[in-house]
């Protein structure tokens, strides 16, 4: 082969379950060049935890959250492209804005993404990506991604009410994290590797 594409992200860098530095190195222990996917982790580092926000704020207030994420993996040696979801003009205007004359991390940004990522190695939140791998297969009709979704508007930032409300909208009668029958059809395909059916459990604890 040519090149490798990988799953790579600041968060999911030394993550067990995805193991983004792991298959970097094999990657390039063979001499491959990488296009990187998830670089942003599905939108979900435009929006990190408010820990890692004041990181960023406090060294460059100016530059906006996806940037730190896609300079992380674009200063990674035997980058080819780095595959960046954007969803309107002014998203494409950011990216454009840092790569059109790209500078690599200095030492004192790597140092902030190491500490990013303690913080979200710590965090209760779910890593999913909305991928919506999971949904095609599942016999109950449960609307996983947005499920955890409503439940990281609690775990990650304290939103009980909000995230009871999402919830509801999320999961109708007959379509809630308690009707799950635990096929773990959406485990076998998830590639976030996510104990799925744990989650429902916890999410109807929380909502139920």
């Amino acid at each position: 082969m040519d090149f490798i594409q990988l799953q790579i992200n600041y968060a999911d860098w030394e993550n067990r379950s995805v193991t983004s530095r792991a298959n970097y190195e094999v990657a390039r222990a063979h001499g491959k060049s990488i296009t990187v996917m998830e670089p942003v982790k599905g939108g979900k580092l435009a929006d990190p935890p408010k820990e890692v926000k004041k990181l960023f704020k406090d060294y460059n207030p100016d530059m906006s959250y996806a940037s730190w994420a896609v300079r992380f993996v674009a200063s990674l040696d035997g980058i080819l492209t780095v595959l960046s979801g954007m969803s309107n003009i002014e998203q494409m205007r950011d990216n454009i804005s840092y790569m059109k004359d790209f500078k690599p991390l200095n030492e004192e940004e790597q140092r902030i993404i190491q500490e990013a990522q303690r913080i979200i190695g710590h965090s209760s939140t779910i890593p999913c990506t909305s991928c919506h791998y999971c949904l095609d297969g599942c016999p109950q009709g449960i609307r996983i991604p947005d499920i955890f979704s409503a439940m990281n508007k609690q775990l990650g930032n304290g939103q009980r009410e909000e995230a009871k409300a999402a919830y509801e909208e999320a999961a109708p009668e007959g379509h809630r994290a308690s009707d799950c029958i635990c096929c773990r059809q959406c485990e076998r395909v998830c590639p976030q590797h996510l104990p799925i059916t744990d989650h429902f459990k916890q999410a109807a604890e929380m909502f139920e």
